[in-house]
């Protein structure tokens, strides 16, 4: 969680404690208390500070009744003083901010961060033995990782093949903007490029909720692939292509598929310019790679449909007169 969404949700409670919120706040500090037993123990705590430092208001505040029962207890002579009641009721609220402060710096204190950047190569890191992140070129992720409260939050931008361990100790969340992953035990892959208008989550093994602070959003089972579209706001489902953790794996399952649909992902995976030329683009083919070199893989390609194959400078280029 962000410095920025700390003092958010801060605001909240206070809000929440003091009865302020909004019925979408109230909604949004409730929905954070269930995510774990120690936010829903921080919520209770809070308003019970809270609720311990209250004195009744003036009205119904008497003072002589008030100093009658708390004078003889004291061993000092003394007489009456006005300014007891607004002394106490500041004092009250200095105790609140004190016991608030301290438990969101022990809650705080617990937290360690780690930002880890890919440019030119595919990264894999491993984050408290029990999630992993391969990073694909020019992306970036920050983790925050709560040792007291067993929570990791993983901030991404650009696009990350993440596996959680299915005997996790700790619960982890992914973000992407206004967009979050909840992880259920499983390995997902999330594409959440600034630049582009949407943003996809494919899911591999076990199941994820995808959704925003303002939408329930949707479950996604393995073999399912989520978009959400950042323009109107709106989630789809769909099925999930193996071919998106490539860069991962180096595993290629090809069916039926059109080349040039072929060509594109390869040219993404490998960070080539291959193209195309004749009326072959729609050509399909069906073909599986396992941890191939680039070299390999167009040499099977260029057999099996009877292609030509030109290497220009950068370029490779791959062309026909017709389907083989």
């Amino acid at each position: 969680m962000s410095e920025q969404e700390k003092e958010h949700i801060e605001d909240l409670i206070g809000k929440y404690i003091l009865n302020e919120a909004t019925q979408q706040e109230k909604a949004e500090v409730e929905a954070w208390a269930q995510l774990n037993s120690e936010n829903e123990k921080y919520l209770k705590d809070s308003q019970l500070i809270f609720e311990k430092s209250q004195i009744p208001s003036s009205p119904k505040f008497n003072a002589d009744k008030a100093w009658e029962k708390v004078h003889p207890q004291l061993d000092i002579p003394g007489k009456r003083h006005v300014f007891m009641q607004p002394f106490w009721r500041v004092a009250a609220g200095l105790v609140l901010i004190a016991s608030l402060a301290y438990i969101f710096y022990t809650q705080l204190n617990f937290v360690e961060e780690q930002v880890f950047i890919s440019q030119n190569e595919v990264v894999t890191q491993i984050f408290e033995e029990e999630a992993e992140v391969t990073l694909n070129k020019d992306s970036e992720v920050k983790v925050a990782f709560n040792s007291r409260k067993k929570t990791g939050v993983i901030d991404l931008k650009g696009e990350a093949t993440i596996s959680i361990s299915e005997d996790k100790k700790a619960s982890w969340l992914v973000e992407a903007g206004e967009l979050k992953i909840l992880d259920i035990g499983t390995v997902f892959h999330v594409r959440a490029i600034p630049e582009e208008d949407h943003v996809e989550v494919s899911v591999f093994e076990g199941s994820v909720q995808f959704f925003t602070d303002e939408q329930e959003g949707i479950l996604l089972e393995s073999g399912e692939k989520g978009r959400f579209d950042k323009a109107t706001q709106q989630f789809f489902k769909d099925e999930a292509n193996p071919n998106v953790i490539a860069y991962k794996t180096r595993i290629f399952e090809f069916e039926d598929l059109p080349l040039q649909e072929v060509v594109d992902q390869l040219n993404q995976v490998y960070q080539q310019s291959i193209r195309l030329e004749g009326p072959i683009g729609n050509c399909p083919i069906t073909v599986n790679f396992e941890n191939e070199s680039l070299e390999t893989v167009l040499s099977i390609i260029t057999e099996t449909m009877g292609l030509d194959l030109d290497e220009s400078g950068d370029e490779i280029v791959l062309s026909g007169e017709s389907c083989f």
